[in-house]
């Protein structure tokens, strides 16, 4: 019995949805067709899985260790197709980046890989799981917040950006300078992550606003829409908003007591794989910043 794609497929996918059905439903196929590919995978294996019950799937300790050597498979098979297929392009790099901070990082990696022939593609992931990828090999680079990961992973700083308050044009306090008392009596919203936010949200306790008022929301973007709509004042990072600000969409609140608040995004890569053109030619294009060894678990 020989180990197939397609048996590891089904396994991930079980382990992404958390149910047979779900994979089913996810691969295009049937559920017996699926349960028949995880029973040979478990018999070559010799050990069970996932423990299946009414509710659902989960991982067995087996299981566990498995899933990141599956998914890193899986992405090379993916990389090794595209890699054969494109007969114009010289290299192929997978960024996994979460959705708020996608505009900044994507552009980025497009203008570093200029002078390749490299063509890119682009996921949405949160900060911990796409260091789980990068970890595991299944995508080439990450764009995260700071968080605990892998030794395997090195971390570079790619943006610190400063967390600022906006609202619409027409908004009582557009364009003006307040407190938090003063800011706290209207509708809020934000992302709650970044220096400043955990002091952000105590000093914001001690208030009036209640709690129908505030909005914990993401990604950045709809903390922006709901500004632009009037129905908030928004706390988000100035680079979402660049554009709004340029054009009058929406205007700067300066808040006196608001408490220093920056997201630091970082570029995450795998430390073997620091010299492959891609890799090396997205870390080269980054600031002058040296890379943040101490921040490894």
């Amino acid at each position: 019995m020989t180990l197939e794609l397609a048996d590891l497929h089904a396994f991930a996918t079980a382990a992404a949805t958390g149910s047979l059905s779900g994979a089913a439903r996810e691969l295009h196929v049937t559920q017996p067709s699926v349960s028949e590919r995880l029973g040979r995978l478990e018999r070559l294996i010799g050990r069970p899985l996932l423990v299946r019950s009414n509710r659902g799937v989960t991982l067995t300790p087996a299981g566990r260790r498995l899933l990141p050597h599956a998914e890193r498979c899986l992405a090379l098979a993916g990389r090794a197709l595209a890699a054969a297929r494109a007969e114009d392009t010289t290299a192929a790099l997978h960024v996994t980046t979460y959705a708020s901070y996608a505009p900044l990082a994507v552009p980025f990696v497009a203008a570093a890989l200029r002078p390749l022939k490299c063509s890119i593609t682009v996921d949405d992931q949160h900060s911990r799981d796409a260091l789980h990828r990068v970890a595991a090999g299944s995508t080439d680079i990450a764009f995260t917040l700071p968080v605990p990961h892998a030794h395997e992973v090195r971390l570079h700083r790619f943006r610190r950006d400063e967390v600022i308050v906006v609202a619409h044009p027409g908004h009582p306090l557009a364009g003006r300078r307040v407190d938090l008392g003063e800011l706290g009596a209207h509708h809020l919203a934000f992302n709650n992550w970044g220096t400043g936010a955990a002091a952000f949200r105590e000093r914001l306790s001690d208030q009036p606003a209640g709690a129908h008022q505030v909005y914990d929301v993401s990604p950045a973007e709809t903390v922006a829409e709901l500004a632009r709509a009037g129905l908030a004042v928004g706390l988000l990072t100035r680079s979402t908003v660049r554009q709004d600000l340029a054009h009058g969409t929406l205007v700067q609140v300066d808040v006196t007591d608001l408490p220093e608040w920056h997201v630091e995004v970082m570029l995450a890569h795998h430390r073997d794989r620091a010299g492959e053109p891609a890799i090396a030619a997205v870390v080269a294009a980054l600031d002058p910043v040296p890379a943040l060894p101490g921040m490894t678990k």
